[in-house]
């Protein structure tokens, strides 16, 4: 079934991890054959744009469309990472909390309302006192733990009114067990949901990213879209002329939000009964 968000939303996401995949190597092939356009002081620092420095250069003497480009795997990377961490747990914890009932769904939801409240920015500094070094591995690991609370909740409400719909009464009344309503009856209907929480959660572990390498507990010295932001906002890019260096960064991270986001609500159009027929009706 065709789907115009879903298809754009597939598009435009290829379409960036295509620029992320391949965008460095022509850039560097295209201007910069024989130079190394990300070492420190390769060039001098704080060149406007120009024929040869699209992005004209940073306070490293760094190309900055090279550094651009460098900067959105790396980031997509630690979002797809934290994504499936926490739409993962969240998915195991909602259905447990949703589809149980009395003491499990009581302990859960108690589980689930304490991981919410519990502010994440002194827990990272905590951790950033025994953590020599971030990596990209770890710091996406952590994301994904702190952001799997939300997913919880909003399977959890979703699996407790499913639950009681007479297709999955009936699919007990045939016989099935507890794991085969989850995936049979319960998980189509929740793929839009699902996928939905793992585009909140890729972007949301993104820009988390960037908070962090703001305050300086990102990973340092590994090029992000998060760190170009931070990296322009410390050396005042704006005021010489640089805007480029922070304006592509932001804009390819909203960029990654509206498609995994049109994505989810393609998928949403299609998986709903009620919104499929409301979208072939215009």
């Amino acid at each position: 079934m065709k789907n115009a968000k879903l298809i754009t939303g597939i598009v435009l996401l290829g379409l960036m991890v295509g620029l992320a995949l391949i965008g460095p190597a022509i850039a560097r092939a295209a201007l910069f054959p024989d130079t190394d356009p990300i070492g420190r002081g390769t060039f001098r620092p704080f060149q406007l744009p120009s024929g040869e420095h699209p992005l004209g250069t940073d306070g490293d003497g760094r190309d900055g469309l090279m550094v651009y480009l460098s900067s959105i795997l790396p980031s997509f990377k630690i979002g797809l990472i934290a994504g499936l961490v926490g739409a993962s747990l969240g998915v195991i914890v909602g259905f447990a909390a949703g589809y149980a009932t009395g003491r499990i769904d009581t302990i859960s939801r108690i589980i689930i309302d304490m991981v919410l409240v519990i502010p994440t920015l002194p827990l990272l500094l905590i951790l950033a006192v025994y953590i020599d070094r971030w990596d990209l591995n770890k710091l996406a690991l952590i994301l994904g733990f702190f952001s799997w609370a939300f997913a919880a909740r909003v399977i959890r409400s979703q699996v407790q009114s499913l639950r009681e719909r007479r297709y999955v009464d009936l699919a007990r009344l045939s016989g099935a067990g507890t794991v085969e309503i989850i995936f049979t009856e319960l998980m189509p209907a929740l793929l839009p949901y699902i996928a939905y929480i793992l585009s909140l959660s890729m972007v949301g572990a993104m820009l988390a990213e960037a908070g962090l390498q703001i305050i300086g507990l990102g990973a340092g010295g590994l090029p992000t879209l998060g760190f170009m932001i931070a990296k322009g906002l410390r050396e005042g890019v704006i005021g010489v002329g640089l805007v480029g260096q922070m304006l592509l960064p932001a804009a390819t991270l909203i960029l990654v939000f509206l498609a995994l986001n049109m994505i989810g609500m393609g998928l949403d159009e299609i998986f709903n009964p009620r919104l499929r027929t409301t979208v072939e009706e215009r």
